[in-house]
């Protein structure tokens, strides 16, 4: 045999070589088995504002129930439902064709009266005459100018008859009271109406108003003309306080508030919005992202603190939260945590506790609302 002692040399040159690969390949385990990780960090808060909302609905600043004042037929009708209508507007008319032959009857009476009243006035003028003469008795002129005053007296009497007349041919036509829509149409063409019977809604546009049912304490503490917000979906406007009933609702144990809404805002009558109110609770705690949150044991839930050890290295502690209050993607929590402590902010479930991790890059502090 050429070389007796190949095996030998051939394994002490493969050995030290193989050995630097093992501790290679365990370097990057090492470096593989580090997760990095992106932190915020917390800071402690004595309270916390929660946004409450109650529901309400839109209303005209002006609701009215209008009707004709005077009975009779409906001939034209010259609104629908949901029509918008100005001020002074007709909105519908009665038959006036029995006035209007009333009126003419009273204006030929007037005449009638009007004539005999000339002829009285002159037989007076002449009576005087001939009593300056001594020609007429004093009974005959005692009985020509009581014969002027009764005369007289129907004269007015139709006259009024004919300003009652006009009155309801005025009256049969039903006008707007105010710029609004109509709301609800109770009548058509053709029906007959009794006196003050309410026929349509108006409600007024371009002005509204929103009303909304608080608890009694929310509604003690707020202020006429405080601002405050409210919402349709994810829509926002600014209101401003109108009014705050003094008595409670019976029945839902509530105070009545009113907002005024803002001239451009594109709510109608009847529409349903929620106000927000913000109420500040006392209760230290932290605001995390929800995204923090891991699901514990029993329904609880913890977050996991990023520690540093002498080595410099960071890893993973699982500390409890208990979760007070939750918005738009942020949650208020009470925990044993420090000023400056530093949390995973997402990807919990793909972590454990003890873990090795490394920082992103960049951090971001999570600050009360």
């Amino acid at each position: 045999m050429l070389y007796p002692n190949f095996p030998c040399r051939l394994t002490s040159v493969l050995l030290p070589l193989l050995m630097g690969v093992s501790l290679m390949l365990a370097a990057d385990c090492t470096m593989a088995n580090t997760h990095p990780v992106k932190t915020v960090v917390v800071e402690r808060q004595d309270s916390y504002q929660v946004q409450r909302l109650f529901a309400g609905r839109v209303v005209g600043s002006q609701r009215a129930d209008i009707g004709f004042e005077f009975a009779g037929r409906v001939v034209t009708l010259h609104v629908e439902n949901g029509q918008p209508v100005m001020r002074g507007e007709v909105l519908a008319e009665l038959d006036t064709e029995a006035l209007r032959i009333e009126q003419g009857e009273l204006r030929a009476a007037r005449l009638e009266v009007q004539a005999r009243l000339q002829q009285i006035k002159r037989d007076l003028e002449r009576f005087t005459a001939l009593s300056e003469k001594g020609y007429v008795s004093a009974g005959q002129m005692d009985d020509i100018n009581s014969r002027q005053r009764a005369t007289s007296a129907q004269l007015n009497q139709v006259e009024e008859k004919l300003r009652g007349v006009k009155l309801r041919l005025q009256k049969s036509r039903l006008l707007a009271p105010f710029d609004g829509e109509i709301a609800s149409l109770q009548i058509e063409e053709g029906v007959v109406v009794g006196p003050g019977q309410a026929v349509m809604q108006l409600v007024e546009t371009g002005s509204n108003e929103a009303v909304f049912g608080v608890s009694d304490q929310l509604g003690r503490d707020l202020v006429l003309g405080q601002e405050m917000q409210i919402r349709r979906g994810s829509q926002l406007w600014a209101v401003k306080l109108l009014s705050v009933s003094r008595n409670l609702d019976w029945r839902t144990q509530t105070r009545s508030i009113r907002v005024k809404l803002v001239d451009d805002t594109p709510l109608v009558d009847g529409e349903t919005v929620h106000l927000i109110l913000p109420v500040v609770r006392k209760s230290a705690g932290f605001w995390l992202p929800m995204s923090a949150l891991l699901g514990d044991v029993r329904g609880t839930w913890a977050v996991y603190q990023v520690s540093q050890d002498d080595k410099g290295e960071f890893h993973l502690r699982k500390r409890s939260v208990q979760p007070l209050y939750q918005y738009r993607g942020r949650v208020y929590v009470q925990a044993e945590l420090n000023d400056g402590d530093q949390l995973v902010e997402a990807g919990t479930h793909r972590l454990a506790p003890g873990q090795k991790v490394t920082l992103w890059q960049g951090e971001e502090s999570v600050d009360a609302e």
